[in-house]
């Protein structure tokens, strides 16, 4: 972590949930360095940026947030993982991928 607080990276589909989350972050958390919209930009980003934590939505196009998570628990050293969704019912499967 650095001085300036954690490096977020935020990933939703939906752009009202993404500023919703942006806001909230920005005010004491840390600071978002970047956005993604579905799972494959989310890959992407953490191979391109340092990155600490990951809000991370379950359910969205090209790739889901359960198999980001999985692919992020195989990296060594890979960001931490927060679900941010109104799906409760993903919440085994979300531990289950090294998700909090």
């Amino acid at each position: 972590m650095n001085q300036a607080g954690l490096r977020i990276l935020i990933v939703d589909d939906e752009a009202p949930a993404r500023e919703r989350l942006r806001a909230l972050v920005e005010d004491g958390l840390g600071f978002v360095v970047a956005e993604a919209r579905d799972g494959m930009e989310a890959l992407e980003t953490i191979g391109a940026k340092a990155v600490d934590v990951v809000l991370l939505d379950i359910r969205m196009p090209r790739m889901d947030g359960l198999e980001v998570a999985q692919h992020v628990a195989k990296l060594e050293n890979g960001p931490a993982v927060i679900f941010t969704t109104a799906y409760d019912q993903h919440a085994l499967a979300a531990f289950d991928a090294g998700a909090i």
